[in-house]
């Protein structure tokens, strides 16, 4: 999986810093690498979720290409693994916007009140 690729580039990419090895003490040392993996790790996990559900097409965690709405019409089981979903009884949407080029402008529907409509 691309998650190993990535941490091992986050590891490389650490090594690379300006600080001498032999100038830091262990508890430096330790605070550095907490720091790094507090900072580090939610970009990797993110990067992961968002290779398989838009850019792996032959992964069977595949949704939809950048900017196009995929609207899941089952709900999801053990089987999903990319992400840990809040609950097995609720259909979900996803959608990963590519915002290099230009901005992107959603429209939704107004939303009843009662009933419950979160966009994170």
């Amino acid at each position: 999986m691309k998650t190993k690729t990535i941490l091992t580039s986050l590891s490389f990419a650490l090594a690379l810093t300006t600080a001498r090895a032999a100038d830091l003490t262990p508890s430096e040392t330790k605070a550095i690498a907490e720091e790094a993996f507090i900072y580090g790790l939610p970009i990797v996990m993110n990067y992961a979720v968002m290779y398989e559900y838009a850019v792996d097409k032959g992964g069977p965690q595949y949704k939809a290409p950048f900017n196009q709405i995929k609207n899941e019409p089952r709900v999801f089981t053990y089987e999903d693994t990319a992400i840990i979903t809040p609950n097995s009884d609720t259909p979900y949407s996803f959608l990963w916007l590519d915002l290099r080029a230009e901005p992107m402008v959603l429209s939704v529907p107004a939303v009843p009140k009662e009933r419950y409509y979160s966009c994170s």
